[in-house]
């Protein structure tokens, strides 16, 4: 009403009495035919405005595919507001069919529905597959007179997939034939035809085709960069199907329909929102909607990935996956699915095969799946679950853990973060690591990289952060003479220019930002910094004479550039102007109409860490700026100057010299590739390629791949490259040059001048280590990279422990650079490979890296200084809004290699880390020798014992417990003397259930506890169990005139001979006996192997607390005092021991030298006079000893007199827990 708008009832009897000639005006093909309203993510429906054109040009061209002829019948059993009904009525009618028109109560009765296809001798039938599922089912069952007359199906509205054909196939080997035919409203019904086969049933995802033969599909990553076949990225579709665009919706048609860089003039393409690959057949295979990708907890995860695990499943029929938020706040995955399954064992299946936040939270059956009217799934009409308590998210309970679990969760880009949740399992590394590391100490918490290393997750940190005291710390200016570090001076080999060296960065500046802002901030920026007032000059006899200037020497007004629009000829007169000679060694360029901020940095001032120090304190400098304050940017810890310093220290010390053979060993390798031409090879010839590995495999080798074999994503990317590379060249022998961040901020524990508290975390600096790393990939075949099976499983444990057993990598250029008597090979291998780490895209409100700075600073990189190898691989994980994604940018001399031989290295890469990743979904993974140090066992004997017993960690034995290893193999009679035995009789009500959780929970907090033993290796070990198992038993004993301590003894003297089959059963055991109402002996049997007699009472605390759900602290390592223990210098200590024990010749023997067997337990308790108790207490007072002391005398004595000589020896125990293992107590 009010809008002059006619509106006509189709539906009122008037309508009947109105003419029916044709129109006096024809429309014109360019004229709007419909308008078809599609949902939004806005929940706003959007109108498409569809030309008549649109509509005749589809059937033309669909006409030659689909040999449609005259008299067909066609089924029309689609709304009119779904775009289906247009493809079915106007294809009917412009080839001469026949229409039927389905009601609408006969399309959701799948019997009634298929009786009327056969009725009618339906031949053109077009179904959503959800809907098109049923219909099968009630075909199957069908009698042979009863059969449909189909010549063709036309699939289409939602993803098909082709497994779920098979028993058609079966039934229908010949005809129909079956078309997916991918299609979006917005560029006319159909956009693609791929018939499908029975040869497509064994794959895994939606065939779609090649688009029709007047449309052009383009898969794109996020920079509108065209996708190689297998990457994965969004689809765009352009050509005649392209609609006008949303009705009365300006800006959401310029968001989807956008310009076309492909085609000519004024050519436009739909974003599709829809995420394919190409295929090497070149077909589309279509994988989900992008915004499919939902966030939960802060994972991004591909509900089509959970969909297709459940489908996979035995006794699953039809499958959905969909996250719901049935509390505000909470969101959880819930999966559906009709079939015989059980909801619960699938659940547990998933577990194994998926990630944790990939599993549903719940799992519901149903009878059917709800459709829409359209056929398709009816996602609000899915049941709310039940939710059981399945996840193991533990809250922060302090304000440490709380400030602690926001700053992991910040860096890593996740909602939340549990107490428990492991920083690497999360997906973090040791550049992340830093970042944490430097955010802890802004709030004023002491906290090393070192420190996330070793403790992982909130809760262990927690226990070790303490306040930081920097309030009596000089601040360290690094003003003055800097010393060349080893990267310095290999750039300085370079035959060539390097005066433009440099790294450069395009950043996104927030509202309100203007020129002037811009100068003050990066003032503060230059005077905080000060390697960015880095005077860089010849030194004439082939080095560097390095300094930096005093804060206040630079003047960001003379270093910045205001200019209306980025182009290259911009960034190439910027970068020209870099001067370190002079001290110039940063030039900005602000970009007025974009409000971006380009930084251009020499090198030898910059990394790929100090870019995020920058960036963070732009962000502290614009919200200071913005409340009026002075800028005050964070102390900077430990200045480059004094690092460098250290490093020349640190090279002179025997930990370093030592390494000389070994790296003059790696640098033997020879060199896959001809060396550098350094007149005509130079980063402004070279050749680059970019490529972007999909979202679903960065995802895991950023977290399932890396825990699976207990290495770094850095690891796991290098080792694929060997195998790449390998695979490229036929040589089994691979050299690669490999960058490191090289901050080693232990160094200050290592170099010999004192211990020196060395915090790196926001410095600003190049600390880059370079260093060759070799490995021997001989004798794996390709098709076993491809297909992920157990022998690449093996190369990979293979090649990350040649990598592990070289040399800090940092010792490499001390040795080469910095020490005049070492000599190394002056040649680098010819890859060189660098790992950057994991950035953030655009996200908040501050400053920040634009995800096309890459492409749009590309033009400061060409260089005229000569390329440092013939093939370099950076590598860097971004986070999109596809999700997390591994780019490769690779850079070559063209003398050496061209695009199709580089193409074709990145393909070989991506393959070998998709076959990673294939095998850790089929289980693949586990630890390698480096990973159980300090036991020693080969690959062989891991992978036998792995084989037995499901374990998480290998430990050798301390030398008490080999000693009760030994004696426990002597035991007879089955009765072990080191069984220790608790029987407490608890009074009350008590839930046996309870109790036994609390046992279990306790073990899983210890899980040494239920180790294994294998005496069969040399030494030893303790195989920690991966889900430790506590046996248990409860029982009820019939307490009416029964001998109900008889039976108690009974049953305890069986825990007791139980726990000495060290071997084969846990060496802990609880049982809880019922002997009366209200009254149970709850009995603890363990082995001393275990537990000494301290652990006792800390046991039988956390289990109760357990029980009434007291939250307890992290426990401590076990680990931890095993790795110490070994530590330990074994030498001196047998030294020390030797002379203490020198002249005893003679054992102090009390009894029989030769007993006839076994000796027996026996156990006498005798009690002191209270008397004879006081007066060794004041003897022990007036000799200024313990108590302990008097009675070790006595003890003495009595041995001296029982033996007839005055030289005894005997046994005493200590706590053994040493104040330098966190937690010992």
């Amino acid at each position: 009403a009010g809008h002059g708008l006619t509106v006509v009832d189709i539906g009122g009897r008037a309508v009947y009495s109105q003419p029916s000639a044709a129109l006096s005006v024809m429309p014109h093909p360019d004229d709007i035919a419909y308008l078809i309203y599609t949902s939004g993510t806005t929940g706003t429906p959007k109108g498409v405005a569809i030309p008549h054109r649109n509509v005749t040009r589809l059937l033309e061209a669909i006409d030659a595919d689909l040999e449609l002829v005259p008299g067909q019948g066609w089924a029309q059993c689609h709304s009119l507001a779904f775009d289906f009904s247009v493809w079915e009525i106007f294809g009917a009618l412009l080839h001469g069919g026949r229409l039927v028109v389905v009601p609408e109560g006969v399309t959701r009765a799948p019997e009634e529905f298929h009786a009327l296809l056969v009725h009618e001798r339906v031949s053109v039938l077009s179904q959503t597959p959800s809907a098109f599922y049923p219909l099968h089912a009630v075909d199957t069952a069908s009698p042979e007179q009863r059969q449909l007359a189909l010549s063709v199906v036309v699939f289409g509205g939602e993803a098909l997939e082709p497994a779920r054909l098979s028993g058609w196939f079966r039934d229908h080997p010949q005809s129909p034939r079956l078309i997916n035919m991918y299609g979006i409203t917005e560029t006319t019904v159909h956009a693609s035809f791929r018939e499908i086969t029975v040869s497509d049933v064994v794959g895994t995802s939606s065939p779609i085709g090649a688009p029709l033969a007047d449309l052009s599909f383009f898969v794109l990553d996020d920079w509108l960069r065209p996708l190689q076949a297998g990457a994965v990225g969004e689809l765009y579709v352009a050509g005649a199907g392209v609609g006008y665009g949303y009705a009365g919706r300006t800006s959401l048609t310029a968001t989807r329909f956008v310009a076309c860089p492909f085609g000519g003039r004024g050519t436009r393409m739909y974003r599709t929102g829809d995420l394919v690959c190409w295929g090497s057949d070149g077909q589309l295979r279509y994988l989900g909607r992008a915004d499919e990708q939902v966030k939960v907890r802060g994972y991004r995860i591909e509900l089509g990935e959970v969909q297709s695990a459940m489908a996979a499943l035995e006794g699953v029929d039809q499958v959905a996956v969909i996250a719901r938020e049935d509390r505000p706040g909470d969101k959880r995955l819930v999966g559906y699915f009709t079939g015989s399954a059980d909801p619960g064992e699938l659940r547990e299946t998933l577990t194994d095969r998926l990630p944790s936040y990939m599993v549903p939270a719940a799992i519901v059956v149903l009878e059917s799946l709800p459709l829409t009217v359209n056929g398709k799934l009816d996602r609000n009409a899915l049941p709310a679950p039940e939710y059981r308590a399945v996840e193991r998210y533990r809250r922060p309970a302090t304000v440490v853990e709380e400030t602690l679990a926001a700053i992991y969760a910040q860096v890593l880009g996740l909602e939340r973060v549990g107490v428990d949740d492991s920083f690497f399992e999360l997906g973090g590394d040791s550049i992340l690591a830093m970042q944490v590391s430097s955010a802890v100490r802004m709030v004023g918490l002491a906290c090393r990289p070192r420190d996330i290393f070793v403790q992982q997750t909130v809760a262990r940190l927690a226990e070790v952060v303490g306040a930081a005291d920097t309030a009596g710390e000089p601040l360290d200016e690094g003003t003055g003479p800097v010393t060349a570090t080893p990267i310095m001076w290999w750039l300085k080999e370079i035959d060539g220019p390097v005066a433009e060296f440099n790294q450069t960065v395009v950043l996104q500046a927030p509202d309100g930002v203007t020129a002037a802002a811009v100068i003050a901030l990066l003032q503060a920026v230059l005077d905080r910094h000060a390697m960015l007032r880095l005077r860089a000059e010849d030194h004439g006899n082939g080095g560097w004479l390095l300094s930096t200037a005093a804060p206040g020497a630079v003047e960001a007004a003379q270093c910045l550039e205001s200019i209306d629009r980025l182009t290259d000829e911009a960034l190439v007169a910027a970068r020209s102007r870099l001067d370190p000679a002079a001290g110039v060694v940063l030039r900005g360029l602000w970009v007025e109409s974009t409000h971006r901020l380009v930084l251009i940095v020499h090198h030898l001032a910059i990394d790929g860490v100090s870019w995020r120090i920058l960036l963070e304190d732009l962000n502290i400098a614009w919200t200071q700026h913005q409340d009026g304050r002075p800028v005050a940017l964070p102390r900077p810890g430990t200045s480059f100057r004094q690092w460098a310093e250290l490093l020349s220290e640190y090279t002179r010390s025997a930990p370093v010299v030592e390494q000389a053979q070994r790296w003059q060993t790696v640098s033997a390798v020879p060199a896959l590739l001809p060396a550098v031409d350094p007149q005509a090879d130079t980063y402004e010839t070279a050749g680059q390629l970019s490529a972007a590995l999909d979202a679903e495999t960065t995802r895991l080798l950023l977290g399932a791949v890396p825990t699976a074999f207990h290495a770094g994503p850095q690891e796991i990317l290098l080792i694929a490259l060997g195998l790449a590379l390998a695979e490229f060249s036929g040589t089994a022998q691979i050299a690669i040059d490999v960058e490191g961040h090289g901050r080693h901020e232990e160094l200050g524990e290592l170099s010999g001048a004192g211990a020196r508290s060395i915090d790196l975390s926001r410095t600003v600096g190049w600390f880059t280590t370079k260093y060759p790393v070799s490995l021997d990939l001989d004798g794996l075949a390709w098709s076993s990279v491809v297909a992920g099976d157990a022998a690449l499983g093996a190369m990979i444990k293979a090649a990350k422990e040649q990598a592990r057993a070289l040399p800090d990598g940092l010792t490499y250029g001390l040795l080469r650079y910095l020490h005049p008597a070492v000599e190394l090979a002056a040649s680098d291998p010819s890859i060189a490979f660098n790992y950057l780490g994991r950035v953030s895209g655009l996200t908040g409100a501050g400053w920040q890296l634009c995800p096309e700075s890459t492409s749009l600073s590309r033009a400061a990189s060409r260089v005229p200084t000569p390329l440092g190898h013939p093939l370099e691989l950076n590598a860097i994980v971004i986070e999109t809004e596809a999700g997390v994604l591994l780019n490769a940018d690779w850079t070559w001399a063209r003398s050496t290699l061209d695009q199709t031989q580089v193409s074709r290295l990145n393909e070989l890469w991506f393959q070998a880390l998709t076959g990673i990743c294939a095998h850790v979904r089929s289980g693949g993974g586990g630890l390698t020798p480096s990973d159980i140090a300090p036991a020693v066992l080969n690959q062989g004997q891991i992978d036998e014992l792995s084989r037995q017993y499901h374990f998480t960690d290998l430990l050798p034995l301390t030398p008490l417990q080999q000693g009760l290893l030994y004696h426990s193999g002597t035991a007879r009679g089955g009765d072990d003397v080191y069984a220790m035995q608790l029987s407490l009789v608890l009074d009350g009500q008590l839930d046996p259930q309870q109790l036994r959780d609390a046992v279990k929970s306790v073990v899983d907090r210890h899980p040494h506890l239920a180790a294994r033993f294998y005496e069969r290796f040399d030494p030893p070990v303790q195989a920690i169990p991966a889900d430790p198992v506590v046996p248990w038993q409860y029982l009820a004993l019939d307490f009416n005139g029964t001998d109900i301590d008889g039976q108690v003894q009974e049953i305890s003297a069986a825990e007791r001979v139980a726990v000495g089959d060290l071997a084969n059963r846990c060496a802990i055991r609880a049982a809880l006996i019922r002997t009366a109402d209200e009254r149970h002996r709850f009995i603890l049997t363990t082995h001393h192997i275990v537990l000494d007699g301290w652990s006792m009472p800390i046991l039988m605390q956390e289990i109760f607390a357990g029980y009434h759900g007291v939250r307890l602290p992290p426990a401590a390592s076990y680990r931890s005092f095993v790795t110490w223990l070994s530590e330990r210098d074994q030498v001196a200590a047998q030294h020390a021991w030797r002379k203490a024990m020198a002249g005893f010749d003679a054992p102090t023997l009390v009894g029989p030298s030769t007993p006839e067997g076994p000796g027996h337990r026996g156990v006498e308790l005798f009690q002191l006079p209270e008397e004879i108790t006081k007066n060794v207490g004041e003897l022990a007072r007036s000799q200024q000893t313990t108590v302990n002391v008097v009675l070790q005398g006595a003890w003495a004595l009595l041995l001296s007199s029982l033996c007839g000589h005055g030289d005894v020896a005997f046994g005493t125990t200590v706590s053994g827990r040493p104040a330098e293992v966190l937690g010992a107590e």
